[in-house]
C-alpha cells in the first residue's frame, strides 16, 4: 500500500483569481518566466502518475490529455482527491491571463490515476502506469509519493523506464528529517527536497539521498473544483523540478544537450547540476536549487 505524499493545506479565499493572473514565488525563485519567451515546455510529453486531474478546471489547455486511469480503466482519470491537480498547476497551468501559470505551460500533459481518492495506491498499478508510459513515448514520469521501504517490483520497473529513456523525478519523503523513502532513493531517479522563499530547508524535508532543492512552502496551485490552493510539502517542490526538465528537453541544445549523447538521463542530470546553486549541506539541500538562466 502506497500513501502519497502529505500537503498541508491552507484554505484561502483565491476567488479574485478568476479574473487576474499571478505569477507564484516558486516561478519567481527559479526565473522559469525569463525563459518562455522562447521555451515553453512544448511538445514535451510528461506522465504524472499521481490521482488523476481535474480536466475541467478553466487554468487547464488542451494539452491535458487522456492519460489512464489504472485503478478504473473505463473511467478517465478524473481527480477525486486533489493532489495530482496541484502537481499539474505547477507543471502546466496556462499563461491564460487568470489564476496561476506553471513553469512549463505548454508541456504534453498525461495524468495517470494509481491513487485512490484517499491518497493510496498499490504498486501493482504504479507499475502498469510505468508500463504504459514507456509504451507510449513519455519524456518524463513525475512521482510526488513516496513508500518508507525499497521494493523489488517498484525498483525493476523504474529501472526498466529509465533504461528506455525516461527521466523519473520523484518526491522525497515528508519525514520530518528521516528517511528519502522511495523511489527517491534510487540513485538513477531524481529525487526533490523543499524549500521556502528564503531558501531555508522545508520543516517535513528528510535527510540522505536528495539531488535537488525546489519551492515547496506556501505554494499556491490548482485545486480540484476549478478553485485553487495554498499548500506545503516536498510533493509540490518535485513538479517545479519536473517542469524545468521539460523546459530543456524542448530545446536541448539551448541548455548544451546534443542527439548524438546516449544517455539522456544522466545528460538531463549534468544540466541541473550546471544550473543548482548550493544551498548547503548535500544531504539536506543535494546540489542545492535549480535556476534557470
Amino acid at each position: 500500500m502506497i500513501i502519497e505524499q502529505n500537503t498541508p493545506a491552507i484554505d484561502v479565499d483565491f476567488k479574485w483569481l478568476a479574473r487576474e493572473q499571478v505569477i507564484p514565488w516558486g516561478i519567481n525563485a527559479i526565473n522559469a518566466q525569463k525563459l518562455w519567451p522562447d521555451v515553453t515546455g512544448k511538445g514535451v510529453k510528461v506522465a504524472i502518475l499521481d490521482s488523476g486531474v481535474d480536466f475541467l478546471h478553466p487554468d487547464f489547455g488542451p494539452n491535458i490529455h487522456k492519460g489512464l486511469n489504472v485503478i478504473n480503466p473505463e473511467q478517465p482519470p478524473v481527480d477525486d482527491n486533489g493532489h495530482g491537480t496541484l502537481v499539474t498547476g505547477i507543471i502546466a497551468a496556462q499563461n491564460n491571463h487568470l489564476g496561476i501559470v506553471g513553469v512549463a505551460p505548454d508541456s504534453e500533459i498525461y495524468p495517470i490515476k494509481v491513487l485512490d481518492k484517499y491518497g493510496n495506491g498499490e504498486i501493482a498499478d504504479i507499475t502498469s502506469g510505468i508500463e504504459w508510459c514507456i509504451e507510449n513515448g513519455i519524456q518524463i514520469i513525475n512521482m510526488s509519493f513516496s513508500i518508507e521501504r525499497d521494493n523489488p517490483q517498484l525498483k525493476h520497473s523504474i529501472k526498466k523506464a529509465i533504461d528506455s529513456g525516461i527521466i523519473v523525478v520523484a518526491s522525497s519523503k515528508n519525514s520530518y528529517g528521516g528517511t528519502v523513502g522511495f523511489p527517491a532513493s534510487y540513485p538513477s531517479v531524481i529525487s526533490v527536497t523543499s524549500v521556502d522563499w528564503d531558501q531555508k530547508i522545508g520543516k517535513n524535508a528528510p535527510r540522505g539521498k536528495i539531488d535537488f532543492s525546489a519551492p515547496g512552502v506556501d505554494i499556491i496551485s490548482t485545486e480540484k473544483g476549478g478553485s485553487y490552493r495554498l499548500s506545503s510539502g516536498n510533493s509540490l517542490a518535485t513538479p517545479y523540478v519536473t517542469g524545468i526538465i521539460a523546459l530543456v528537453l524542448e530545446k536541448p541544445a539551448k541548455f548544451g544537450l546534443v542527439k548524438s549523447e546516449k544517455n539522456r538521463v544522466e545528460g538531463v542530470r549534468r544540466v541541473l547540476q550546471t544550473l543548482a546553486e548550493s544551498l548547503g549541506e548535500e544531504t539536506v539541500y543535494g546540489k542545492g536549487i535549480v535556476k534557470l538562466h
